[in-house]
């Protein structure tokens, strides 16, 4: 069979002018549908929701979670969980301890939904991990984390990529076997009430709130001199730490502390700090407190000549520390 190649070409080009702007068409449809499938593939991927296989095994220590605690936590955030998903804020704050409630919003509900809307603002699925298991003052801690996801009946959303918002629950045994439960990290409030003084300034230490992550302390001071005590004002290195038993850490950002004579002022000094990193907290350090006999403050309208001058002639420089348990 001979085959006329000349033919050929004259009916293929005649094929692509006869339909070249269905041609086109095709082309054009293919190439955005590989430009789409490119973006896509090379596009960040948001963060999903895991599901361990262990729920109940502690993601930080290895811990696993008694069956018959892990049954009773599981029914507990079930029940805290639908309480919010339904608008029923106070029943599920009132799940929350007796401290956390206090110490966390001041007992007002109010600021219990504020936070609560920050986490689930629409209707929400859960899951939930087992994240740390610790001792506190020889009571076992259940710290779990939970992350909330949208509720994808109810959004219409089909996506399988999505984001979440989560916080950590913790749960203990209280004096009557009852099991407390407190959310937004908080795990316990600690009444102090230790003091050191010396002729011009007395610090009593009021007590701790120890949070997940951080520990918060409520100090008391009282200027007992005629002059100017600056206590912190980021002129001097190292100003406020907590001392561990292996290392000292500074304080997070707070306002600056200078009292004028005579003066009583409370405030509070945030120090970051792990709950399960088993070192417990030794004392805080005041590590640069000037006794000033002229104070002009800081900042760039006060030049830098003149507040080396002052520290420079300050009456007295000292440091102090106080008890950071009770």
């Amino acid at each position: 069979m001979n085959i006329d190649f000349t033919e050929l070409r004259l009916n293929i080009r005649n094929f692509f002018r006869k339909n070249k702007r269905v041609i086109l068409i095709i082309v054009l449809i293919w190439a955005i549908i590989f430009g789409i499938n490119t973006y896509l593939r090379l596009m960040p991927k948001p963060e999903q929701v895991e599901v361990s296989l262990e729920e109940h095994k502690a993601v930080v220590n290895d811990n696993e979670t008694p069956a018959s605690v892990a049954n009773l936590i599981e029914q507990t955030i079930d029940k805290y969980v639908n309480y919010n998903n339904q608008g029923n804020f106070e029943a599920a704050f009132n799940m929350l301890s007796e401290e956390c409630r206090h110490y966390s919003y001041k007992d007002d509900v109010l600021l219990y939904m504020e936070y609560m809307y920050t986490k689930m603002p629409m209707p929400r699925n859960y899951t939930i991990q087992s994240y740390s298991t610790t001792t506190v003052d020889k009571e076992t801690v259940y710290i779990y984390e939970v992350r909330y996801f949208e509720d994808m009946l109810a959004t219409g959303l089909s996506d399988q990529d999505y984001s979440f918002t989560s916080e950590k629950l913790a749960f203990y045994y209280d004096d009557n076997g009852q099991l407390q439960m407190s959310n937004g990290s908080y795990i316990y409030q600690e009444d102090i009430k230790s003091m050191t003084e010396n002729e011009y300034l007395k610090v009593d230490v009021v007590d701790k709130i120890v949070s997940y992550s951080t520990e918060v302390y409520k100090v008391k001071f009282t200027n007992r001199s005629n002059y100017t005590i600056v206590i912190c004002d980021y002129e001097e290195e190292q100003e406020v730490m907590l001392v561990l038993p292996q290392e000292m850490r500074g304080k997070s950002e707070t306002e600056h502390l200078v009292l004028d004579p005579g003066q009583t002022r409370e405030a509070t000094f945030t120090f970051q700090k792990f709950v399960d990193d088993n070192d417990e907290s030794q004392s805080i350090l005041f590590n640069s407190v000037r006794v000033m006999e002229k104070y002009s403050g800081t900042g760039e309208e006060v030049p830098e000549e003149v507040r080396k001058s002052e520290i420079d002639n300050a009456i007295s420089k000292f440091s102090m520390t106080v008890t950071a348990h009770d």
